[in-house]
């Protein structure tokens, strides 16, 4: 190597060595300050762990509590949103929002028995091509019996890497027999809308959308284009007990209804805001907006941003009430931190958080009979008899 070149990767090295040496030297005045400035905390902090490695009857490794203490320090918090994550808790949330990993495609319950049964098996998965059905009473996972196993428990045995197998072993009720299924995993896509025209004239669309996930948007656009090829003159969008979700996923679907304007102000701790405007707006028709209790957090941004715009009026009941934003930050060793970072406020400005956003329309549910959905049909029907375009 040329003599210029070593000299430039030492030159190179000496700055990332002090550029290092720095950052700890800040790390450490930054610890001293603190020990200095909660001396009597810190203290106790310190006296606390020796009691426990001395004098506790069940001891713990230091790696078990410090994980407590991190665990302590997010719950003094008092933010029921905020949480320390372990490693199997992180890849559970990163499942939930990508909705997909390697797995069977199983939906599986606890009976009243306690015994994991089959609530449904996902349409054209390795579990519904092997055979497995809907009541079907799983017994075993690669033959270790799930008597006393947890619902987690089970579907982290049933979940592992696309092209590996694993056998489960089923009772069914119907015909009174153990069954045995071997089982190759594949990657599983957990849909996140539900969607038909509706019978009857004028034709109407319906949309349920059950989570926010991070294919969402594309399923909702999939979907939207659809039913407007069978003919969809309106849209009833159910919102009804959607929890939420992916954030960025709830921005980019109400861009598919709005063509302009504002879909959400994100504010963070120091009082600056972000503004997310619309740009799209590819689908047109009218729309008619269900939501409920339990239509929460990316629900409400969805909900909020259209009944602000105008774009579509709310039937139903006053959501939830979530308007705070949570930011996952990775930890070294694969644990995680979600805390939150934001809130958030409707396109006019409206912080729903604990509050809700309340409908036009209040329809209380009935047993027997979709009520919500009756009065967001008839509402569809009067506007499009009231558009000249409709009739044409």
């Amino acid at each position: 190597m040329p003599q210029k070149e070593v000299l430039r990767l030492f030159s190179a090295w000496k700055w990332m060595v002090r550029a290092l040496a720095l950052v700890g030297l800040l790390c450490l005045l930054g610890l001293g300050w603190t020990m200095v400035r909660y001396w009597d905390t810190m203290g106790s902090l310190v006296q606390l762990t020796a009691l426990l490695k001395t004098q506790a009857l069940q001891p713990a490794e230091n790696p078990v509590l410090i994980t407590g203490a991190m665990r302590g320090m997010v719950d003094a918090l008092g933010d029921p949103y905020s949480a320390y994550l372990d490693r199997d808790e992180y890849q559970e949330l990163t499942m939930k929002i990508q909705a997909s990993f390697g797995g069977v495609g199983l939906v599986v319950g606890a009976d009243e028995k306690d015994q994991i049964r089959v609530v449904s098996p996902m349409k054209d998965t390795p579990a519904a091509r092997a055979g497995i059905r809907a009541g079907d009473i799983i017994l075993s996972i690669d033959r270790r019996s799930t008597v006393g196993m947890s619902l987690d428990q089970a579907a982290r045995l049933l979940r592992g890497d696309p092209g590996t197998q694993v056998i489960v072993g089923v009772y069914r009720e119907s015909d009174g027999q153990e069954h045995q299924f071997r089982i190759i995993r594949e990657i599983i896509q957990v849909p996140s809308v539900e969607w038909r025209v509706l019978e009857g004239e004028p034709r109407l669309g319906y949309l349920y959308l059950m989570q926010f996930s991070a294919h969402s948007a594309s399923e909702v656009e999939q979907a939207l284009d659809e039913m407007t090829e069978r003919g969809a003159r309106g849209l009833v969008l159910d919102l009804r007990d959607d929890p939420g979700g992916d954030f960025e996923a709830a921005v980019k679907i109400a861009d598919q209804f709005l063509d302009s304007g504002t879909i959400v102000r994100v504010v963070d701790r120091g009082g600056a805001e972000k503004v997310y405007e619309a740009k799209r707006g590819a689908f047109t028709l009218p729309v008619v907006v269900l939501i409920n209790q339990g239509t929460a957090s990316s629900a409400e941004i969805l909900a909020g941003a259209l009944q602000d715009s105008g774009r579509a009026v709310l039937v139903g009941e006053k959501s939830f009430g979530k308007g705070l934003v949570q930011t996952v930050f990775p930890l070294v060793g694969g644990d995680a931190l979600k805390v939150t970072t934001d809130r958030y406020e409707t396109p006019k400005g409206t912080d729903i958080d604990r509050v809700g956003i309340a409908p036009d329309y209040v329809v209380k549910p009935q047993d027997g009979a979709d009520v919500q959905l009756e009065r967001a049909r008839q509402l569809l029907v009067r506007q499009l008899q009231r558009t000249p375009a409709a009739a044409a």
